[in-house]
């Protein structure tokens, strides 16, 4: 009976590791080195190329996307650092830091990590994110010029990209209805409109109850790839980048 028990547990330790159901798949974390913060308003980010090693170790990496979360406020500051204290923004820069802690090799992202948050990942008008942000790596930067009426962007290889904000596949409609751009608006800090009292409206706005005058965004940059097994979306370690001051529309 021993001996078939045996046999038994070395045939399913071998099953499972044939099918590679405990292997595990590793992307690299952008180093918090690379990124470069000007104010609330720019940061350059040097992203490595070592999704393409000779050995094809990362084959299944994707490329880079960004994830983000929209806050309100009637508060007014330059200092990321202070913004950081921010209730909001505090509980969830906490919450994520786990994940980011670059010691911490055992805690890696989930689908549900970020979502469960309610950050969303950017995307760019007319090209994908991770077609620009791709394995070749190389630098970047991601403006939020204080100017009215002017569309943050991100600038790679001397060419512009606008950001835009998502809509998680049409689960939610963000106002204003007639762009998706990252301006601070009176339909985005409106906060009936916020997703705590509207989850299919601005479901990307933490936001804050009478008149807030400002809205920032916090934004963290990862590595994603496809699982090649079920082919699942799988992310690396995130790196937290910056919290901009979103600009006035008009």
């Amino acid at each position: 009976m021993n001996c078939l028990k045996t046999t038994v547990v070395l045939l399913l330790c071998l099953f499972f590791f044939t099918c590679g159901i405990d292997q595990y798949f590793y992307l690299p974390q952008v180093p918090e080195e690379g990124i470069i913060r000007q104010m609330n308003t720019k940061a350059d980010i040097n992203i490595p190329s070592n999704l393409l090693k000779p050995d094809e170790e990362f084959y299944f990496a994707r490329g880079y996307v960004i994830f983000y979360k929209i806050y309100t406020s009637e508060n007014d500051n330059d200092d990321i650092l202070i913004l950081k204290t921010y209730p909001r923004i505090s509980s969830d820069y906490s919450g994520l830091s786990t994940y980011t802690d670059r010691t911490n090799a055992t805690s890696i992202p989930s689908l549900t990590t970020f979502s469960g948050r309610g950050f969303y990942e950017l995307e760019l008008e007319g090209i994908k994110i991770d077609t620009v942000l791709s394995k070749n790596g190389g630098s970047f930067s991601i403006n939020f010029q204080p100017i009215t009426g002017v569309e943050p962007f991100i600038e790679y290889n001397e060419k512009k990209y606008i950001l835009l904000r998502s809509n998680d596949n049409g689960k939610f409609n963000p106002k204003p209805d007639d762009n998706r751009y990252f301006f601070s608006s009176d339909d985005l800090k409106d906060y009936e409109n916020s997703s705590q009292k509207s989850p299919t409206i601005n479901a990307d706005v933490s936001g804050q109850d009478g008149i807030p005058q400002n809205a920032f965004v916090s934004m963290y940059i990862v590595a994603a790839g496809s699982h090649p097994i079920n082919f699942s979306r799988i992310y690396g370690k995130p790196t937290h980048i910056s919290i901009f001051k979103l600009p006035p529309l008009n």
